[in-house]
């Protein structure tokens, strides 16, 4: 009987503390008071936790247990939540819950507009430090009305505090900004305003919105005050700055990720601060996300010392660029370019570059920043290219050796052979000579047969030689001072008989210009050696033109000789300059016997052109004829040797 009397007197009790609370919220005027009631409703033994809260704060607890009330418009936010021991207290005291919201709900609604400053409090120093006060001061007294302390309201918004326009302080308060505006002030309300200020978007006089960053002093247990007090900074500069600087830090950030190229930032302890998405490829961390949206609290913690120690095992034996890389560490100097190769094949290239921070007059150590690549390919490349220039300088220096022990060979041999080549010439002479007594017809022939060839080998070692000497460079040239039309002149009269005993027109075109300095004999044979081409190879009735004519502004000459020839093939344009090269058509029929050549003319006529400083070049279309075109500079460019 005694255990369900004292359930009978504590359930009276509780109906009677219940009926006192909803009566005194039924009488609430102020959010203090209705903050009171709330702090008296969580002080009953059902009651776990009781709090007037942002309707978007994450919901704890026994959802089943939970009361969530609406307090104030909607679009406010703003909720009652009450958690509940057990369904019994939940029953027993929802409607003194329910009471509390409604006047919460009731005491917002009323609008809070302004009043006149409050007369001067405390000393006149302290209220004229309050006046000129930097930021802006607000006075809220519940149940009566808001009041501007500063002038830093009127210069910041524009609205004259001695006399502000007879609106609500929500009214100015950015619409999507409210619900934190009502949670501060409740907050302040309850005693318990928040440690860090909060940004609100307030309205100016002229319509521009501004950022005001609010904090909160409650006076409202003080009976001399009674008040919750607001100071506002305006920084709506800071916060566009700060947004600009979030923005493109967030853009660099994505660029660092998506970078190919690894980055690693050290502090000045050496501890890795950042890592992008490359540089954990590269050595083979096993992290795949590291993008700016990433939480890194999902993962366990990387440890970079043991990242580092096995990349370093992994370099085998490179310790020496481990040390360089410490010592520029240690230093604070500069490494650009260290290759760094793995075991595995792989090559990492890197640059270790000191960060140093804006502060102070030199500069503070901002850290280190690690600029990682992978350049395996290129080493590759570039070794390859290096055993292939190796391979092709060793052939260099095996054909300079054989291109000179041919020269040699070639020399050596044309000696030799000369001088018997003279004798067999000389004696030759000496037998067709008729004071040696007369010669039958067969003698007569048989001595021509031998002169001609004997003087065919002698021109032939002569070019032998003079090609020996001139790939050598070897030759001297003999430069004078030369006119060349008289030049040309001689040399066309010397092959004019030949030409008109095989039937062919042999002209000279030749205007006037300037001396040449050149070695005249060389010169001479060279065009000697083009116009006997150009006679050997023109049929009978054909016509082989020299001209010649100075160049622009009196430097240089040019020279052609033309014949309407044979031609050569197409096909053998590309090798005519090659030693002992002869046309494929050489056979080809000119109507008269012609004699075999060496294939050495235009060799040695080039590189004589070319000693020079000059050039020489052939146009040739088969069966039309051929022009050799050589050009021939003021002075020669260089003497051989």
């Amino acid at each position: 009987m005694r255990g369900e009397t004292d359930r009978l007197v504590d359930t009276s009790l509780i109906e009677g503390a219940v009926v006192d609370l909803v009566v005194r919220a039924s009488n609430a005027a102020t959010a203090v008071d209705a903050q009171r009631l709330v702090s008296e409703l969580r002080t009953f033994s059902g009651v776990r936790a009781a709090d007037i809260v942002p309707a978007l704060l994450p919901v704890v607890g026994d959802l089943d247990l939970l009361e969530r009330l609406p307090v104030g418009p909607a679009q406010w936010g703003q909720e009652l939540r009450v958690e509940f021991s057990a369904e019994p207290a939940r029953a027993e005291l929802l409607v003194a819950a329910s009471e509390i919201a409604a006047a919460a709900d009731r005491v917002l609604t009323v609008p809070c507009r302004a009043v006149p400053p409050p007369p001067m409090l405390g000393s006149p120093l302290a209220w004229a430090i309050t006046a000129g006060a930097r930021a802006m001061i607000l006075c809220i007294e519940p149940g009566r009305g808001w009041s501007a302390l500063s002038d830093s309201f009127t210069n910041s918004l524009g609205y004259d505090r001695h006399h502000p326009p007879d609106f609500r302080l929500l009214d100015i308060v950015h619409p999507d900004d409210r619900p934190a505006a009502i949670g501060l002030f409740l907050a302040s309300c309850a005693g318990r305003p928040p440690e860090h200020a909060v940004d609100l978007r307030v309205c100016t006089v002229k319509g521009r919105w501004r950022t005001i960053e609010i904090g909160a002093r409650s006076f409202v247990d003080d009976p001399d005050v009674g008040a919750v007090v607001f100071f506002g900074l305006d920084v709506t500069a800071q916060r566009d700055a700060e947004r600009t600087a979030r923005i493109e830090q967030q853009r660099l950030a994505r660029l660092v990720e998506t970078m190919d190229d690894g980055l690693l930032m050290l502090d000045e302890d050496g501890n890795v601060c950042l890592a992008n998405r490359a540089a954990h490829r590269l050595l083979d961390t096993g992290v795949l996300d590291v993008s700016p949206e990433h939480d890194p609290d999902d993962a366990e913690p990387l440890d970079w010392h043991q990242v580092i120690a096995r990349t370093i095992h992994r370099l085998g034996t490179e310790s020496g660029r481990i040390e360089r890389l410490r010592a520029g560490f240690r230093s604070r100097r500069a490494v650009i370019g260290e290759e760094m190769p793995f075991e595995d094949g792989r090559v990492l290239e890197l640059d270790l570059v000191p960060v140093t921070g804006p502060a102070g007059p030199g500069g503070t150590d901002g850290g280190t920043l690690i600029h990682l690549r992978d350049v395996t390919s290129r080493v590759a490349v570039r070794r390859g290219l290096e055993e292939r220039s190796r391979g092709l300088e060793e052939r260099n220096q095996a054909l300079v050796e054989a291109t000179a022990l041919n020269n040699e060979f070639i020399a050596s041999v044309s000696h030799e052979l000369r001088g018997p080549l003279s004798s067999v010439v000389a004696f030759s002479h000496l037998l067709g000579d008729s004071s040696s007594g007369a010669l039958s017809e067969d003698q007569q022939t048989y001595l021509s047969v031998i002169d001609r060839n004997a003087n065919r080998l002698l021109r032939l070692i002569e070019d032998l030689l003079l090609l020996s000497r001139l790939e050598a460079r070897t030759l001297q040239l003999k430069p004078m001072p030369t006119r060349l039309p008289e030049l040309l002149h001689v040399a066309v009269a010397e092959r004019t008989p030949t030409a008109q005993a095989a039937g062919i027109d042999l002209l000279l075109e030749c205007l006037e210009g300037p001396e040449i300095v050149c070695d005249d004999t060389r010169i001479h044979q060279v065009v000697d050696n083009l116009v006997s081409n150009a006679v050997k190879f023109t049929p009978s009735g054909g016509r082989v033109t020299v001209k010649a004519w100075p160049g622009r502004d009196g430097e240089g000459w040019s020279v052609a000789v033309a014949d309407s020839g044979v031609g050569i093939p197409a096909a053998d344009l590309p090798r005519l300059f090659s030693a002992f090269f002869r046309g494929s058509n050489v056979t080809a029929a000119v109507g008269r016997q012609v004699m075999p050549g060496t294939g050495l003319g235009l060799v040695v006529s080039r590189a004589i052109v070319e000693l020079h400083g000059g050039s020489i070049s052939v146009a040739s279309t088969e069966g039309v004829g051929t022009t050799v075109t050589l050009s021939l500079p003021t002075r020669p460019a260089r003497n051989g040797g």
